[in-house]
């Protein structure tokens, strides 16, 4: 490899502190290709071979999106690499596989060196070695964090686009459902009955994607304080109430007529039963049941939700709290695969377990789930007095 080679590989980032000798042996491994508008580099998920340095033109990386393992896929572009930049980090790192496809969207010039290769003449300077594992990690950092950022601030836009209108027509479809614009036929009454049913599944959906892009569990921890755990769950009942009337589903209540306080997030605790109890009830025959079984134990509380559904395939009940996951028996019931996501998300944040069961009862379809929320937790406020009496302890 000619010195030109050698001098170009300093220009990009993680090669610039290697000395002469290095960046020549480095150099050995290189051979330049060039490529055209919309040729594919690398391909997600398969094996990792080549690092691809950029001489000249820009590379798009792309990752396949779906949602749930039903879903269409398509590709996002989640990055841009341009000249003197880096693609195809997974060559140089275990498992070795890559995390998104590499596609020119311009003629490029690409340097090509075989990663594994470089791997093992690195492993061999023992100064500049580590420098450049670390410059790996910061650039994958980034990119972690730009792509993180990016699709906040996008759901953020959608969400502010999105639930504004929505709330105006479903404000408009409950005025007349009120009676307030003339009287309803019964017809009419059905049809407007069913509109705020989707305009409610629409908002539901947009406040979940919000959700899994913000929610971490110091902030569910924040909103601690003690809770009466029949006002999110009496709260719970009424936001499937319209649900459950449409298909004639009755929700059954078991519980005693007064709990001991807990501490918990109020308004998670509600979306943990109203999650649970929606996916019940869309899941439910007409006609069928849906019960709600809530009980004081000594170590927390125990909530269970039990329906009379298809219930949810053996195999498949390991994925049904993966993101987007929606079961292959789901069919044309609406959802985003959000919902025990987040339930799943919100009971961790709170130290809790959650558990399905389906079928439960033997001879008969359904599932059901259970959740248990711990009696150990405290407030944000318990826990500065607590810091406060330890300081006090030390002084």
């Amino acid at each position: 490899m000619n010195a030109t080679t050698a001098e170009t590989l300093k220009r990009f980032g993680p090669f610039a502190g290697f000395d002469d000798q290095e960046i020549e042996e480095i150099a050995q491994l290189c051979q330049e290709r060039n490529y055209g508008e919309g040729d594919v580099l690398f391909v997600e998920d398969e094996p990792a071979e080549w690092l691809f340095l950029v001489l000249e033109g820009r590379l798009s990386l792309e990752k396949t999106v779906q949602l749930g393992r039903s879903g269409s896929s398509r590709r996002a572009t989640i990055d841009v690499v341009g000249p003197y930049q880096v693609g195809g980090w997974s060559s140089v790192i275990a498992p070795h596989t890559y995390t998104s496809t590499g596609v020119c969207q311009e003629p490029a010039r690409v340097l090509l060196l075989d990663g594994r290769a470089l791997h093992a003449l690195i492993a061999r300077y023992p100064t500049t070695g580590p420098v450049f594992m670390d410059a790996i990690a910061a650039i994958i950092s980034s990119r972690l964090r730009q792509t993180t950022t990016t699709l906040t601030y996008f759901l953020s836009i959608i969400s502010h686009e999105l639930k504004s209108p929505l709330a105006a027509i479903e404000n408009y479809l409950q005025v007349m459902l009120g009676g307030f614009t003339g009287e309803l036929s019964e017809k009419q009454r059905r049809m407007l009955e069913r509109s705020v049913l989707r305009v409610t599944d629409l908002r539901g959906m947009i406040n979940d994607i919000l959700d899994l892009a913000r929610m971490r569990p110091e902030q569910v921890q924040a909103d601690f304080e003690w809770v009466d755990p029949s006002v999110p769950g009496n709260q719970a009942i009424e936001d499937v109430r319209l649900a459950a009337q449409q298909k004639d589903v009755t929700v059954r209540v078991e519980a005693p007529a007064e709990f001991k306080k807990i501490v918990a997030a109020p308004r998670r605790l509600r979306q943990v039963y109203s999650n649970l109890l929606s996916n019940a009830v869309k899941f439910s025959p007409d006609g069928g049941e849906v019960t709600l079984i809530a009980r004081d134990e000594p170590d927390g509380l125990v909530v269970e939700i039990l329906d009379e559904g298809p219930g949810i395939p053996a195999d498949e009940q390991v994925y049904v709290f993966e993101d987007f996951y929606r079961g292959r028996n789901a069919g044309a019931v609406a959802g985003s695969g959000l919902g025990l996501s987040i339930v799943k998300k919100v009971v961790e944040a709170h130290g809790g377990s959650i558990r399905v069961e389906s079928p439960y009862q033997e001879g008969k379809t359904g599932t059901k789930v259970t959740v248990r929320i711990p009696r150990n937790l405290t407030t944000p406020e318990m826990r500065r007095r607590q810091w406060s009496l330890r300081q006090e302890d030390k002084g």
